[in-house]
């Protein structure tokens, strides 16, 4: 019995491989199909309505989607430790997916926001900055994170202001979902690059003297930096970037107000001053542009994406630690 159950388990086990594979490519073709309904239902959408259904996607997705539900919590543990109740914590959470579902369909509206729409919604502080950048002539590295609405922060510099902008961004998972997407950012005025060949192009961007915005608060293993009092492993690109073209690095942080208005903030420039440690000078740069991060996202914690697992790589030595006394 044991040898005849030992040889059924391969086909078996085939059998199970190929029905996740058909269930993968059925939450794709669900999860291409939802976006695109929910494209057209923003395009057509008064705004009230748009943030009504966005606050009720929201608190669904928070209910259905358990797995990033946890990540959250979990995060938000490793970020706040005591100082939020588990109530808090969850509660936290629930505004986490219910902002991003807002984001989403501001995002997926496109071409229904006018310029003029934009000035409604955004108000510009710290213009001076990015002037002062652009005046070097070396173009400019912006600086952002997976926070508030950097898609409306992106269309309101390039239809408002009048400024060329490129922005580095990973494709998605589904190329129906990439060409989409991408058609929306390059509509809303601004160059999409992908992340995976950005170098030359964006090197090439900045000797126009152009802005590229680089969002770099997620999960890497180039170095590693602190952010909310643990190690995080951080992408060195910003940092390479700006000390290889001599191009400022400006800070802005677009944050959603209570009436979805939003504060553009650009804060103050860095400017990269090589010491001739390259290793020393990289980490340094990124330690300082995380911890502006990390100052943000405390002003307005339910405006970051918890989701993302941002402490999944871990240091060698700390790995190493690890396994030497378990």
């Amino acid at each position: 019995m044991s040898e005849g159950n030992g040889r059924n388990r391969p086909p078996a086990t085939g059998v199970a491989r190929g029905q996740v594979r058909w269930l993968k490519r059925l939450s794709g073709l669900l999860g291409r199909a939802g976006l695109f309904t929910l494209h057209h239902l923003a395009k057509r959408a008064p705004l009230p309505l748009l943030y009504w259904v966005g606050e009720r996607l929201g608190r669904m997705a928070y209910w259905l989607s358990r797995r990033y539900r946890r990540v959250a919590e979990q995060n938000l543990q490793m970020a706040f430790g005591d100082k939020l109740s588990p109530q808090q914590r969850l509660h936290l959470v629930q505004q986490v997916f219910v902002h991003f579902a807002k984001s989403l369909l501001e995002f997926l509206r496109g071409d229904g926001f006018s310029p003029d729409d934009l000035r409604r919604m955004v108000r510009l502080v710290g213009e001076e900055h990015l002037q002062w950048c652009v005046q070097q002539g070396r173009g400019t590295l912006i600086i952002t994170a997976h926070y508030g609405n950097w898609e409306i922060a992106a269309r309101y510099l390039t239809q408002c202001k009048g400024y060329r902008l490129n922005v580095v961004a990973r494709d998605a998972d589904d190329g129906a979902t990439t060409l989409l997407v991408n058609r929306l950012r390059e509509r809303g005025g601004y160059r999409v690059i992908p992340r995976g060949q950005a170098v030359r192009p964006v090197l090439q961007a900045l000797r126009r003297n152009e802005l590229v915005a680089l969002l770099p608060d997620q999960n890497a293993g180039d170095l590693f930096v602190p952010f909310f009092g643990r190690l995080a492993g951080t992408v060195a690109g910003p940092a390479l970037l700006a000390l290889r073209s001599g191009a400022p690095l400006l800070p802005v942080f677009c944050t959603r107000q209570p009436d979805n208005t939003y504060l553009f903030e650009m804060l103050p420039p860095l400017v990269a001053q090589p010491s001739g440690n390259k290793e020393r000078d990289v980490l340094d740069i990124m330690t300082r542009l995380t911890a502006l991060i990390e100052q943000q996202i405390r002003k307005h914690p339910a405006q970051w994406l918890w989701l993302h697992n941002r402490w999944k790589t871990r240091p060698p030595e700390e790995v190493y630690a690890t396994s030497v006394t378990s």
